[in-house]
C-alpha cells in the first residue's frame, strides 16, 4: 500500500509540474497587449473649420422691376374695365342698384386714363367685350370674382369691397412712384372715386 501511494503521489507532482511549465509556457508565448493609442487629433484649417454667420455670403435680394409709366397705365385702365365688368355683369344677376350706381362711374375713370394713353402714342388695351382682357392675370381675377360674386349676393358685395381695396392699393403705388403731372393728377382723382365706392360697398356688407 505505501508503495502504490508513493507512485501516485509522484504522477500527481508531476503532473502539477508539467500544467505549471505549461502555463508558464503559454503566458511567454502570447502577444503582449497593449492599449490601443489615442487617436492623432486632426489639424482643422480656416479652410475646414464650420461655416459662421460671418463667413456665410449672403445672396443679393432681387430688385424689385423698376416703375415705368407705360406699364402702369396699361395695367390700370384695363383695372378700371375689370371693375366696370364685374359690376354689370354681377349688377344683371342680382338686380342690385349699388353695382348700377357705381358703374358709370368705373366707364368715368375708364375715359380719364384713356387720353394718357392717347398723348403718349400707347395703344389702348382694352376689348370693346365684356369680360376680356389683354392682361392674363386681370382675365384671372375676372374669371374668379364672377364665380365668387355669383353664388349669392352677399358674396357679390364682398367682390366689390375686394376690387376696390385692390384698386386703393395699386393706385397708391403707382401715385408714389410716378413723377409726370398729369399722370399724378388722373390718378388720384381715381384713388378718391375707389374710396368713396369702397364705402359704399361697405354700408352694404
Amino acid at each position: 500500500m505505501k508503495k502504490q501511494t508513493i507512485i501516485t503521489t509522484s504522477i500527481v507532482a508531476g503532473a502539477v509540474v508539467l500544467a505549471g511549465v505549461g502555463v508558464a509556457s503559454t503566458l511567454a508565448n502570447a502577444p503582449s497587449e497593449v492599449p490601443d493609442a489615442a487617436p492623432a487629433a486632426v489639424a482643422t484649417t480656416p479652410a475646414e473649420a464650420p461655416p459662421t454667420a460671418d463667413t456665410l455670403e449672403t445672396p443679393e435680394p432681387e430688385a424689385a422691376p423698376a416703375y415705368d409709366t407705360t406699364t402702369a397705365l396699361l395695367f390700370l385702365i384695363e383695372e378700371e374695365k375689370l371693375a366696370h365688368d364685374v359690376y354689370v355683369t354681377l349688377g344683371e344677376l342680382w338686380d342690385s342698384n349699388t353695382f348700377t350706381n357705381i358703374v358709370e362711374s368705373e366707364a368715368t375713370h375708364q375715359e380719364l386714363v384713356a387720353p394718357l394713353l392717347a398723348d403718349r402714342a400707347i395703344t389702348d388695351p382694352r376689348s370693346t367685350e365684356v369680360g376680356v382682357f389683354t392682361d392674363p392675370d386681370l382675365q384671372a381675377l375676372y374669371d374668379e370674382l364672377i364665380a365668387r360674386g355669383s353664388t349669392s349676393l352677399a358674396e357679390a358685395i364682398q367682390v366689390g369691397i375686394l376690387i376696390e381695396e385692390k384698386d386703393i392699393t395699386d393706385l397708391s403705388v403707382a401715385i408714389a412712384a410716378e413723377d409726370e403731372a398729369d399722370v399724378v393728377s388722373v390718378l388720384e382723382r381715381l384713388l378718391a372715386g375707389s374710396e368713396n365706392h369702397l364705402e359704399a360697398f361697405e354700408r352694404r356688407a
